[in-house]
């Protein structure tokens, strides 16, 4: 990154974001790309996945908790001695 004070940072996202005169996220690294004329050769794919279990439910089911702390899967032993695993796992086991 330039020293340059449009170079996209943590504080000047920050600072932009708190002032909130339209400039999102985006818009404002393209103008920090345009002020800084260079491409920097890096970029990033972020993937959100929604849904689906949670952990609690799949890998952590504490089956000695009460009955209002444990999932309602049931867990069977894996081939690790002590380690157990939701139901629905079978072949994961």
């Amino acid at each position: 990154m330039s020293n340059s004070p449009l170079a996209p940072n943590r504080r000047t996202i920050l600072q932009a974001g708190a002032v909130g005169m339209g400039l999102s996220l985006s818009r404002f690294l393209r103008l920090s790309h345009a002020a800084n004329g260079a491409d920097s050769g890096r970029s990033g794919i972020l993937i959100f996945l929604q849904g689906g279990p949670a952990h609690q439910d799949m890998f952590d089911l504490k089956p000695n908790a009460p009955s209002e702390y444990r999932g309602e899967f049931r867990p069977i032993s894996t081939v690790v001695p002590g380690i157990e695993i939701c139901e629905h796992l079978p072949r994961l086991s």
